[in-house]
């Protein structure tokens, strides 16, 4: 797929080589930004964003009693909550989102939809597709399906769907509410600036933004990528580019992308770990020229075509790039849930049934329960993803498919 080149370029490559070596010594060396702890987000600046914001809910104020609480305003979350009041429509559900629905990596997705995970197809995920098209088709939301040659949808408008649907089953959603802290017990208390809610019940669906509630710490971190849309482009530009792009840059890191709404070509690739968990990245002068001649390398009918928008997020990860299920808490009744390494649209609406049916003892996949190798503490933490985030770029570290 690759388009030869007759000029020499400061490649990616190069460029990762030399980032590697000056990373790692940097990390060593370098001193006192390491020390830094940066408490920004960073802002959704997504495509599927900048059609146009569904209004946001009230935020929470004051103190609520539920039987449920939900952390996290993203499909994790929200297919929590839609599953969870169809099996009991009388449950007390409140969920909690820090800024507004889709705010996270679901509204920063680039909407492609695929059964399994990043390493294969475990048991309990072959259907994965066909579970978000029949919620798509059964409350009739409207996120632009199209479902040849891949499933595709607008993940945003998505999230706003499912957002609706909980609403009109009862559930109760408020945004522009963070949680700062849970206070552990039978009864878990989750509380906010200017909210408190009790409940026997807490999912933490937060996925990247885990950590920062220290839930999870050990066994996800985010890493931030970054995706870009081109303008709409002529009919016989985008008749040669496949609905679907996949362009390996190394033996483990790629570039993907899609065909987008309006006649455009949305692209993404990378992954950066900030230290102490970070969640802001504008993505450097760097990062989207060096996205651009990838995608112009590819495809030279796109090289004087520049990107209209362009964006970056956190991605929940693990160290096997595999999503996990956890609990926290002294009673087990703190659930957390996330790490689907940019595949968490499908696999983030199963993990929602799933999470649903653990309220009423039954247990999801085994392999979701599975152990997996801690992470260390900073600043050994930054170092050791980053080296091997490195690694991958340059074609040296291969994860194990083992799955």
């Amino acid at each position: 797929m690759d388009a030869p080149s007759s000029t020499p370029s400061f490649t990616r490559r190069t460029f990762v080589r030399t980032a590697t070596l000056a990373g790692i010594g940097g990390a060593y060396f370098g001193g006192a930004h390491l020390l830094l702890r940066d408490a920004r987000w960073t802002p959704n600046l997504s495509f599927w964003v900048s059609r146009g914001r569904d209004p946001a809910g009230p935020p929470l104020r004051g103190e609520r009693e539920a039987d449920l609480a939900i952390i996290g305003g993203g499909v994790t979350g929200l297919s929590t909550a839609l599953h969870a009041l169809l099996r009991s429509p009388r449950l007390r559900v409140v969920l909690l989102e820090a800024h507004y629905v889709g705010f996270g990596a679901t509204g920063r997705s680039g909407g492609v939809l695929g059964n399994g995970t990043e390493m294969g197809t475990p048991p309990g995920t072959e259907e994965n597709v066909a579970q978000v098209i029949e919620i798509v088709d059964r409350f009739g939301i409207g996120c632009d399906l199209e479902r040849a040659p891949e499933t595709q949808l607008d993940p945003y408008r998505y999230a706003v769907g499912l957002k609706r649907t909980v609403l009109g089953l009862g559930g109760a959603i408020h945004e522009g509410s963070r949680v700062r802290s849970l206070e552990d017990g039978q009864t878990v208390t989750v509380r906010g600036d200017d909210f408190a809610v009790r409940a026997p019940k807490v999912i933490v669906a937060a996925n990247g933004y885990t950590p920062r509630l220290g839930i999870g710490a050990a066994r996800l971190f985010p890493a931030h990528t970054a995706a870009a849309v081109t303008a709409p482009l002529p009919r016989e530009i985008l008749r040669d580019i496949p609905d679907s792009i996949l362009v390996m840059t190394s033996g483990e890191m790629y570039m993907w992308g899609r065909k987008a709404p309006g006649g455009r070509v949305l692209v993404g690739a990378g992954a950066r770990y900030f230290y102490d968990n970070g969640l802001y990245y504008k993505g450097g002068g760097f990062l989207f020229p060096a996205l651009h001649r990838t995608l112009a390398k590819s495809f030279p009918a796109l090289a004087g075509r520049p990107f209209e928008h362009a964006w970056t997020g956190p991605m929940g990860c693990t160290t096997d790039q595999e999503p996990i299920i956890g609990t926290a808490g002294r009673s087990g009744n703190i659930v957390y849930c996330g790490g689907y390494t940019g595949h968490g649209i499908a696999m983030g609406t199963k993990a929602g049934s799933f999470l649903s049916d653990m309220l009423h003892g039954q247990s999801p996949p085994a392999w979701m329960l599975r152990p997996t190798q801690s992470l260390p503490g900073e600043p050994l933490r930054y170092i050791a993803i980053n080296t091997v985030i490195n690694m991958m770029n340059l074609g040296l570290y291969h994860m194990d498919k083992h799955v």
